[in-house]
């Protein structure tokens, strides 16, 4: 959190203000994005790209000079699976706040996210994206967008409420088929969200697993004294992954909506998505890192320590991850998100909670683990130096596929001209290891201490304004934007061969 600023002229760009007409030449790297790698330039004038120029020739005389020789330049990546300061009950909070939550997604190369406006206490779902934004507003320094999400088991106001939160920016709709009696609806509301998302022409999020299966096997396994920590994985079993995908895709297909599955953790869920995919399903789905580089293994006999893996679904046994890799590799599963959800190990604040409530009985630890820092390092790491993944393959699943699919392409998760200037250079260089000390998101641990990555964000821009440089966050607090607007070509055209 304390590297040194360079004074080299890779870290000279600023904000944007002054000579060259506000211009700023990225020159000499490779720039690499979904469909391929090139040396060019890259010029920005103010906010966006304006120019790709080979042969480096023709720049303004007083334009500013970023060096990227030997170094990679790749659009800022696009996280659309976030949960920052969200509230779980009445005492319980993730302990990333806007602001730390937003400086940790810059520092590891994410320019964009996507979080969620959940409609309770009694609001309406368009309450709880105006709330929702005002909180963003004061500490956020990437841009950010809302998905809606409806709990319970019923609509408020009914599907009008969501014409109402779509007015206002929220581009996705998100329902829960976990959770009963507290988050989970029931496929007569699913059905009616996603009818009405159709017509908006917006997608609609599922948190795929059967609540009713996981609670009469938790049930269970209190009845039997299996109340420790690795337990949890019990409790959530592969097919009751695999039945809540398949039922999904089946509502969805019925009123013709565009599902995205998130956190898809098996084998067999990847496989149900890559399927319906080949029978013409209007449906995505996400993976996390937590699923490709951690497993079940880690954690099934290590006591209190299971806590930190606690997330739902599981992470899983490692017999999964081959899957999970090869779904991304053929475009089954279509995004790298991290469900950023940290709480704190130990208990340090009673305003927050942590992991610690729940030592002893799995039910009670709180259900998320960290990894919006870490995210493109690692999937730089195991799938380029690895070689499960091209590098054109990793800016796909990090970037321009989640652009796509909410709605915030081309404007974000592109170098095309005309684009946000959200860029990140990349170094590969010596492989250094992950420390949590390192980090700047508000958490006592890393999922991924001591695993060592050879990629490394050198320089985060966004909007043209230089945010990260060499580890140091620059960027002033509520400098992020909202991004109530979807892209002016819609989601539908993007993805219309997705599918073929």
């Amino acid at each position: 959190m304390t590297g040194r600023t360079s004074e080299t002229s890779r870290t000279s760009a600023g904000g944007g203000g002054g000579g060259g007409g506000d211009v700023t030449v990225i020159r000499g790297g490779t720039l690499v994005t979904a469909e391929g790698a090139q040396h060019a330039d890259l010029v920005i004038r103010g906010s966006r790209i304006v120019g790709i120029v080979e042969g480096g020739d023709g720049h303004p005389a007083d334009a500013r000079i970023v060096d990227a020789q030997d170094r990679f330049v790749m659009p800022g990546g696009v996280d659309p699976h976030t949960h920052l300061e969200h509230r779980v009950g009445p005492t319980l909070r993730t302990s990333d706040n806007f602001y730390t939550g937003t400086a940790a997604a810059a520092a590891g190369g994410t320019t964009t996210i996507v979080d969620f406006a959940c409609n309770r206490d009694d609001l309406s779902l368009a309450e709880a994206v105006e709330t929702r934004r005002e909180a963003a507003s004061h500490g956020a320094i990437i841009d950010y967008r809302f998905h809606s999400a409806i709990t319970g088991v019923g609509l408020t106001q009914g599907t009008d409420d969501m014409a109402a939160a779509h007015a206002l920016g929220a581009h996705s709709f998100k329902v829960y088929m976990a959770y009963p009696g507290r988050m989970m609806s029931d496929d007569e509301t699913i059905l009616r969200v996603m009818a009405k998302a159709a017509e908006l022409d917006c997608v609609v999020l599922a948190h795929a697993e059967n609540g009713h299966v996981i609670a009469y096997r938790t049930q269970q396994l209190l009845d039997g004294h299996q109340t420790a920590e690795h337990y949890h994985f019990h409790a959530h079993s592969e097919e009751a992954e695999a039945e809540a995908i398949n039922r999904a895709i089946t509502l969805a297909d019925t009123v013709g909506c565009r599902l995205h599955i998130v956190h898809v953790s098996s084998a067999s869920g990847a496989e149900c998505i890559a399927s319906a995919r080949n029978a013409g399903s209007h449906v995505t789905g996400e993976t996390c890192p937590q699923y490709l580089f951690r497993a079940y293994e880690d954690y099934r006999d290590a006591g209190f320590d299971a806590a930190r893996f606690i997330c739902s679904p599981p992470i899983r046994e490692r017999r999964h991850q081959a899957a999970l890799w090869s779904a991304l590799r053929n475009d089954h599963l279509s995004v790298v998100a991290t469900d950023h959800a940290p709480f704190f190990f130990r208990e340090r604040d009673a305003d927050l909670g942590s992991k610690e409530r729940g030592r002893g009985y799995f039910p009670k630890v709180p259900n998320g683990v960290p990894g919006i820092e870490e995210r493109l390092r690692l999937v730089l790491e195991g799938g380029v130096e690895q070689g499960l993944l091209t590098l054109p393959r990793v800016v796909d699943i990090t970037s321009t596929q989640p652009a796509k699919i909410m709605g915030l392409y081309p404007r974000k998760g592109s170098l095309s001209v005309g684009a946000d200037a959200d860029i990140v250079i990349w170094r590969r260089g010596v492989a250094k290891p992950i420390r949590f000390q390192r980090q700047h998101g508000d958490i006592d641990y890393s999922l991924y201490e001591g695993f060592e990555t050879h990629w490394q964000p050198e320089t985060v821009f966004s909007r043209g304004e230089v945010i990260v440089a060499d580890n140091e966050v620059v960027a002033r607090p509520g400098r992020g934007e909202y991004l109530a607007a979807p892209s002016k070509k819609r989601v539908s055209d993007h993805l219309a061969t997705s599918n073929a």
